[in-house]
């Protein structure tokens, strides 16, 4: 798999399995640090969930990753505690679910379906968007954006 200095640096990548798309999110996490935000976007089904799963696993999360529709926030427990955000719900009402502090954390934080934060989203953060390509194909492109006026 990609090392994370390759994935850290605006890249793209195709993956043909659920193993591949979480091995990138395992291997992403390497260089990941308390207090990054991971902004993910991209259609049901393009591999939001089972990416944030191998960004767990690669943090040393020892809970089972699952979509957070219905609970909004899910934390996991690791060497760097995981915050996984799912807006898709959500059309309003950010700050009720104490979204200021949770970005302010030491925290990892992940968010599915970051563009119904729009405004509210970090300007340090990742943005990672998901394209499925056919039924196993996916493709992942990682932009990070260090908060300059990218």
């Amino acid at each position: 798999m990609a090392s994370y200095e390759a994935l850290f640096n605006d890249s793209t990548l195709i993956t043909r399995s659920e193993n591949q798309m979480e091995d990138i999110g395992r291997d992403f996490a390497i260089g990941l640090r308390a207090g990054d935000f991971l902004a993910l976007y991209g259609s049901l089904g393009s591999g939001k969930t089972v990416f944030t799963r191998g960004v767990c696993r690669g943090l040393g999360c020892r809970l089972e990753v699952h979509s957070p529709t219905f609970n909004i926030i899910n934390f996991y427990p690791g060497d760097i505690e995981v915050a996984h955000v799912d807006l898709f719900r959500i059309d309003s009402g950010l700050h009720e679910l104490g979204w200021d502090e949770l970005i302010d954390s030491d925290r990892v934080i992940v968010v599915e379906w970051a563009e119904k934060a729009k405004n509210d989203l970090p300007s340090k953060r990742f943005d990672i968007f998901f394209n499925i390509i056919d039924v196993k194909t996916r493709e992942v492109r990682i932009k990070r954006l260090n908060g300059l006026g990218d």
